[in-house]
Formats: C-alpha cells, structure tokens, sequence
C-alpha cells in the first residue's frame, strides 16, 4: 500500500459514513418526535402526493356527513309536518262523511257548522305544508341533491375531479311531485264565473222535455264528456236543477275516468241566483253545439252564463294562457309550440304543430287537443277551448288550460291571420294562473259527497308523498354510512403512508446512535493514521 500526507482517504471515507450516520440519525429523531414517516416531501414524494390526496378526500367526506346529517334532519322536519297533515285530512274526513250522511239531523244550519270546521282545516293544511315548504312551488319542493363526497368517475384513471365524480357522490331526493298543500292534495278547486243570474222560466223553456246536454272539456276527457240532464223543463226551483244536474254528472262520470276524478259538481252560488260548477282540476263547461235542440241549448246557456252556441265557460282558478284568433288562416303556415315541464321527472316536454292554410278556429283548437293527447306526459294534462269569457265564436278567444306551468310560443305571421300578434311577431306566453277558484267544501250532501272522494284521493297523495320522504331518510342513512366507512378507511389507508412505525423508529435511532459513536471513534482513528509515516522519516 502506499502513504500519503496530503490526502487522507480513509479520513474522508469516514467522514462521509459518519455524516450519513448523522443523517440518519436526524432524520429518525424527526419520525420520532413527529410520528410521521413523510415529515419533507423528499422523504416520499410520490407517498406524499398519495396521502394528501386521501386527506383531501377525508375533509370533503366530513362535511359530506354533516350536509348529509343536516338533510336528514330537514326530511324528519318535513316527515313531522306530513303526520300532522294526515291527522288534520283524518278530521276533514270525518266531517265529510257526517254532513254526507243522508241522515244527519243539522239541517243546513249543521252543515253550515261542519263546513266552518272544515275549511279551518283546509287552511290549517295549506298553512303547515307552507311552514314545511311542502306547498306547490316550495322550498323544498324541488329535487334536492345534496353533495356527499366519496364519488368517482369509473374510468380507468381512476379520477375524481370530474363532473360524474360529483354526479356519484351526490344524493338526489326528489320531491316535487310531493308538495302538500290543499291544492297538491286535490283539496282546492276550479270554479266556473257565470256573467248573470240564471232563470228558471228560460231553464224550463227546454221545449223538447228531453234531456239537455252540456259539455264539458277537460285533461283525459278525450272530445269530451256529454252530460245529460233530464228535468230541467220542470224544474221548480234552482236547487232542483242543481240536483238534476248532479245526477246526470255522477251518470256520465261512469264513462270517463279523468271526468269522474275531477268531482266536478254544481252548485248555487252564495246569493243563490247563479249556478256554479266546481272540480279538482282544469275543466270548461258549454252547451252542446250539435245534437241537441234549440231549447236545450238555450237552457244550458243560460245555467253556464254564455250567450252563443258552442262557447265554452272555463272554470277559473287553474294555468292558462289566453290566445287571440284573428281569422283563418290564409297566407302561410302558423306553427304553434307548447313545452311544459313534468313535475315527477323533471324533463322538459316540447311540441310544434303546423297549422295548415285554411285553418279554422274550431279546427285549430281540435288540432291542438289531438296532439296534446297523443304527447302524454304534462303536455297530456294540458287542453284547448273555445272561451266564452273572452270572446265571440268564429273569432276571438282560446283558453289553453292546466294544472301546471306551461308556455305556447306563436310563430311570426301576417297580423289578424291565426294566432298572431297584431305587430306579426313571434309571441311566448307562460301560463299564469287565472282567478281564485275556490275550495272543497261539505255545506250541502252533494258537495260534501265530493270532498268525500277527494279526501280518499287526498289521503292516498299524501300517502305517496310521505313515502318518498321516508325513501329519502333512508337513503341519506345509507349515504353516511358509507360516507363514514369510505373516511375511516381513506384514514387507515393514509397513515399506512404518512404515519411512522415507532418501534421500527426506536431501533433504528439506537442503531444511528452506535454508528455516530462509532464513526466519530473511527475518524479519530483515521485522522491520527498519517503519524505513522514519521516513523519512515526518524533516522
């Protein structure tokens, strides 16, 4: 071997092992004291970038167990507030089924006592739903999506940030088709306006004796339902013809499924001088405009308030969007567009309709009923008429009519020609809702019949409603138990990678321990090693 004074390899090998040891060392003190294995990013880039990756979706799951909780609690909220309204519907119907008795002793006056307590109840429905925001149009009508966390987006990378990530880490409850107030309940109802007081001398002026018809128009009802009313010529009084026409209604509802839902009865008015009908959804009311006889017709006319054949009495209190026939139509095709939204699904329903040149009114409003028939849907519950409360008969106004919201655009044409503005530009209109209408009530046996069944109706809606509430608790239970699993486990997962193995850690500082003593030994050692050559140099 050779020697040499200027450079001592051996001391800097050491060196270099006992600055390894102290490293060492160093960086096992700080597992230690920290009890992390990653305490720099050089210690394990990649694990690092893996463990706060798995932190991150740790904070998002506990706030997602906390949106999660606080959606609980606000379905229980409404879940309360259901119970209650079924209570309040049990009460409606027992004053129902007391004053439809055909032998209940009150009298009119008992009755006018039942029907007060009802309509508390009404009110009292309609005012809980609202202070749950059950009511239609709500707040928390609607679907509610409430954000969790834990989701991912299925492809092979395996990512999160993407919109299916938040998509499967959301929960979805969808209440809008379970508000319920009076309305939603089928509790409140259409009411027909008549312009002036019916008259008995020109109801009994149906010459024919037979039976009058009245038609009425309404969503399901096909081309309508015919309604004949047998005795009106020898009627004695308006409380008779009302009777007769109860009767020849609950007959013709045997025929018609959507017609008999809809409890359309009629009634006298509070002053007792007009007829009025009322039901549970959109309907209109006219007389026949073939088939029946010129006294007939007059007589339905007069009871309904229209003055000319065929015109329809629309009942108020429901969506409508009102439309001005000019005239034919006679220089270009007119397109006609409805959408509408369906309250269960949520999806948007649209239609367009040409209407041919040559179009008339009465071909117009027959064309529009087929195909909002054919559409289904919330487009199905939607229905034309010819309207007696705007105007005359060849020109003048249609009603379109519904339950829910809806719009019609009319398409740009030459002004007074079909449905167009008088400017000749494409017109939007959304539906709004036209009157008050008015409410179920139990003052006479028949009205009180009717609440009957929409009571049963009711109950059954409500029914359904509480039953999505009591899916939704459910399934936000299912999401925090997964949300808490997926946490704890993303917890376990990132202290594999973060966290120190202290025992490991306590071996490996005894052994960076030795190694510094020894090395700093060692040194002395090397350094003291290059005295030796002095000895060659004595001579």
């Amino acid at each position: 071997m050779s020697f040499s004074i200027n450079t001592n390899v051996t001391s800097l090998q050491a060196q270099n092992n006992l600055r390894a040891s102290s490293d060492f060392q160093s960086k096992t003190i700080n597992r230690v004291t920290s009890g992390l294995r990653i305490v720099n990013s050089g210690d394990d880039a990649a694990g690092l970038a893996i463990a706060n990756g798995m932190r991150s979706d740790q904070a998002v799951l506990t706030q997602g167990i906390r949106n999660a909780g606080d959606a609980l609690s606000t379905l229980q909220t409404i879940d309360g507030g259901m119970n209650n309204i079924s209570m309040l519907l049990d009460r409606a119907r027992t004053l129902a089924a007391q004053s439809a008795s055909g032998t209940f002793a009150g009298g009119d006056q008992g009755r006018a006592t039942l029907n007060s307590e009802f309509q508390n109840v009404m009110t009292e429905i309609t005012r809980q739903s609202t202070a749950i925001g059950m009511n239609t149009s709500g707040v928390f009508n609607q679907n509610l999506s409430v954000f969790i966390g834990g989701g991912k987006d299925g492809s092979a990378t395996g990512g999160t940030a993407n919109a299916l990530a938040v998509a499967t880490g959301s929960v979805n409850v969808d209440l809008r088709a379970s508000a319920v107030d009076t309305s939603a309940l089928g509790l409140s109802t259409v009411t027909t306006t008549p312009a002036a007081s019916a008259v008995l001398g020109t109801i009994n002026g149906a010459t024919s004796g037979g039976a009058a018809i009245m038609k009425f128009v309404g969503a399901g009802y096909g081309t309508g339902v015919s309604v004949a009313v047998s005795g009106l010529d020898t009627a004695t009084s308006l409380s008779a013809v009302v009777t007769d026409i109860n009767a020849a209604i609950a007959t013709a509802g045997n025929t018609n499924a959507a017609f008999k839902t809809a409890s359309i009865t009629a009634q006298l008015s509070s002053d007792g001088t007009k007829v009025v009908f009322s039901g549970t959804s959109a309907f209109s009311v006219s007389d026949a405009t073939t088939g029946d006889t010129a006294g007939n017709t007059a007589a339905v006319r007069n009871i309904i308030g229209t003055a000319s054949t065929g015109l329809a009495k629309v009942a108020q209190g429901s969506k409508q969007v009102a439309l001005n026939f000019g005239d034919a139509v006679t220089t270009a095709v007119q397109d006609l567009t409805f959408s509408a939204t369906d309250p269960t699904t949520g999806a948007v329903q649209s239609i367009q309709l040409a209407m041919a040149i040559g179009s008339t009114k009465a071909g117009m409003v027959a064309t529009i009923n087929t195909a909002l028939q054919a559409a289904g849907g919330a487009l199905g519950k939607l229905v034309a008429v010819d309207d007696a409360n705007l105007a005359a008969t060849t020109t003048g106004g249609v009603t379109i009519m519904g339950s829910g919201s809806f719009g019609v655009l009319t398409s740009a044409g030459t002004a007074s020609d079909g449905f167009v503005a008088a400017s000749a530009l494409a017109l939007n209109t959304q539906s709004a809702t036209v009157g008050t209408g008015g409410a179920v009530d139990i003052s006479n046996a028949t009205t009180a019949t009717a609440a009957v069944n929409a009571l049963a109706n009711a109950v059954n809606t409500l029914g359904n409603a509480q039953a999505v509430v009591g899916k939704g608790e459910n399934q936000f239970n299912y999401a925090m138990n997964l949300a808490q699993s997926q946490s704890t486990n993303l917890a376990a997962a990132e202290s594999r990678i973060r966290d120190a193995d202290l025992a490991s850690e306590a071996a490996n500082l005894t052994k960076a321990q030795i190694l510094l003593q020894a090395g700093t030994a060692a040194l002395a050692q090397a350094n003291s090693a290059p005295q030796a050559i002095l000895s060659l140099l004595k001579g």
